[in-house]
Order: structure tokens, then C-alpha cells, then sequence
């Protein structure tokens, strides 16, 4: 059995997320064949790992890249390979029966990622990646935290490596229902943009995740 699942699309900027399943032994067999990371040995990987990268390449199959090569700088961060125009961004969440992957392709500096509502986690770590009026502005609210935490990741990933989530990346939270109808401002060291915000749920009574997409053109 293979499947992925497409639950969120972007056109601009080009993006998706979706929900992947697949046989450990249909995955290795695309492990040993793939040329979507010819720099990295995916046979070689676990087979949750061998997971992942295959439902990043069907995420890039269902936004019109069927033949992408992608590599990664010493950063660790995406890089089209003889493209040096394109700016690429890649999540990925594992769950005990799947995984959940998203990527964006744009012509400038992009961020994408999918957050799971890990609240404990979020919560002990809320002081490392919130300002204090981000911390009164949210409160402890489980899916806001994984939510700004997602934001923070786009902004990270689009512009980082040398940032500090909490000092260095602000969000201008104004509540869930706005964040979801209109989009969420972030600032990265004072550059201001937006970020686009969705709550995903691959069907009823799974656990949701959270993806954020930006900065985005409105």
C-alpha cells in the first residue's frame, strides 16, 4: 500500500501539505531506485526516515516538480540542485501510523512547517521561543503555541540559520480566528511579512497539526 494524501495547497506561493502511508517494503524499494536526493543514501536510512523522504518527493510530485533534484547546504537547509533561482522549504511530522510532509517552491526566500499540538513540550520550552508580550498575548493554549511555533519555523527557515526564536523573531498574534482568516505578521529582525496559517486534520478524530507558509505575497 502507498498513499499520499494532499490537504493543504498554496499556488502562491507553490506549496503543499499532506498526509503519507506506504509499505516499509514498497518504501525501501523507491529507497534503492529514488533520484529525488541523489546526494544522499535513503536505502541506507530507518525505515521511518525511508518514510519521510518519500512523502516529501510525492509532496513535490503534486505541486508540478516531478524531477527536482534537491540537495542540502552544510546548514542542512534545502537547495535545488542546478537551480540556483529556486528557494525551497521542507517539514515533515512522523506519527505512529504515517507521515505528515510539506513543501514550498518560490523565486524568493520561503518558509514552510507542520507542528502537532505537543503541549507538555511546547510548554516547557514556551520561554526559549516567546518574548514576554508574545507569552501574554498567547497564554497557554496548546494549539496557539504550536501554531506561533510553526510561524517562528517558517521565519527561521526562510531567513535563518543565524536567528534566535525568541529575540530575533516576533509575532504579531491577534488570536486563532484571525490568524486562520487572515494570516499572522511576523517580523524577522524588525523585516516585517506574512504568513499564512492552517489547522489540518487528516480525518475525523486524528490529531491535527498546524502548518505555516510564508512570507507570502497578499
Amino acid at each position: 500500500m502507498a498513499d499520499f494524501t494532499v490537504i493543504f495547497k498554496s499556488l502562491a506561493p507553490l506549496a503543499t501539505a499532506g498526509f503519507g502511508t506506504c509499505d516499509e517494503a514498497v518504501v525501501a524499494e523507491w529507497a534503492v531506485v529514488q533520484v529525488r536526493f541523489p546526494n544522499r543514501d535513503v536505502a541506507a536510512l530507518p525505515s521511518a526516515r525511508q518514510l519521510e523522504h518519500w512523502c516529501v518527493d510525492q509532496a513535490f510530485h503534486a505541486i508540478g516538480q516531478p524531477d527536482l533534484g534537491i540537495t542540502h547546504s552544510a546548514e542542512g537547509k534545502p537547495e535545488a540542485i542546478h537551480r540556483p533561482e529556486v528557494h525551497l522549504s521542507i517539514a515533515h511530522h512522523n506519527t505512529a501510523d504515517g507521515c505528515w510532509a510539506a513543501v514550498a517552491y518560490s523565486d524568493s526566500a520561503i518558509g514552510i512547517d507542520v507542528e502537532a499540538e505537543r503541549g507538555d513540550q511546547l510548554q516547557r520550552i514556551a520561554r526559549r521561543f516567546l518574548s514576554e508580550p508574545e507569552r501574554a498575548a498567547l497564554g497557554t493554549s496548546t494549539a496557539e503555541l504550536a501554531a506561533v511555533w510553526a510561524i517562528k519555523e517558517c521565519m527561521f527557515k526562510a531567513f535563518g540559520p543565524a536567528l534566535d526564536f525568541r529575540t530575533d523573531l516576533a509575532v504579531d498574534w491577534c488570536g486563532m480566528l484571525s490568524a486562520e482568516a487572515s494570516g499572522v505578521t511576523g517580523h524577522v529582525r524588525g523585516r516585517e511579512g506574512r504568513y499564512h496559517l492552517a489547522q489540518l486534520q487528516r480525518a475525523q478524530g486524528h490529531a491535527p497539526v498546524w502548518v505555516a507558509l510564508g512570507p507570502v505575497r497578499d
